[in-house]
């Protein structure tokens, strides 16, 4: 198993494609022609407004702090309210996605797949101190740590940074909590 420790220095601030904010980006598979496989990123969102569009993205949205969200997609889905911490909603990157806040500004984590590529497997855990994670990982495995501090793969993950696991068997990688909370995404990325 390879294991990649990213931090604040590996990852970049950038605006939204539309304009309208900018998202910090912790990693993606990158494609010659700016595009990409798989993209991961955080973005605050103060005000409401339209998300940019991705033409053939899968899209899995979750927040990490505030009170929430109201995503409507016109004719394509009816609206979804995104309040609960770590629960991912899946839509399309190509619908016409507007937002409207809850109450203040949120945090939330995007996880973006080219479907033409792949998938994603996302969730969102909370852990107590000693707290045990196993994980399959095959081909690849990505773990953000929001907060807290866990300890596994020969190596201690604190808040803010990112954990990427390739294998080319499958293996088991387990995670143990060191803090007293610790609040982390797991995502399974796999190509068709």
């Amino acid at each position: 198993m390879r294991v990649t420790n990213l931090g604040a220095a590996d990852y970049r601030r950038m605006p939204w494609k539309n304009g309208g904010g900018s998202t910090l980006e912790l990693i993606q598979e990158a494609l010659p022609d700016g595009g990409f496989n798989w993209r991961l990123s955080i973005a605050d969102v103060a005000t409401a407004g339209p998300f940019s569009t991705f033409e053939g993205i899968d899209r899995q949205i979750m927040l990490v702090s505030g009170n929430g969200m109201v995503l409507s997609f016109g004719q394509d889905a009816p609206p979804a309210v995104i309040a609960k911490p770590l629960k991912p909603h899946a839509f399309k990157g190509e619908w016409v996605t507007d937002c409207r806040l809850i109450d203040g500004v949120i945090q939330d984590f995007n996880v973006m797949v080219r479907r033409a590529w792949g998938a994603a497997a996302v969730n969102g855990l909370d852990l107590v101190k000693d707290q045990r994670l196993t994980l399959a990982v095959a081909p690849l495995t990505i773990i953000h740590l929001l907060s807290g501090a866990v300890e596994g793969a020969g190596t201690t993950l604190r808040d803010g940074e990112t954990l990427r696991l390739d294998s080319d068997t499958p293996e088991l990688v387990s995670l143990t909590a060191q803090s007293p909370k610790a609040r982390l995404i797991a995502i399974s990325l796999k190509a068709h």
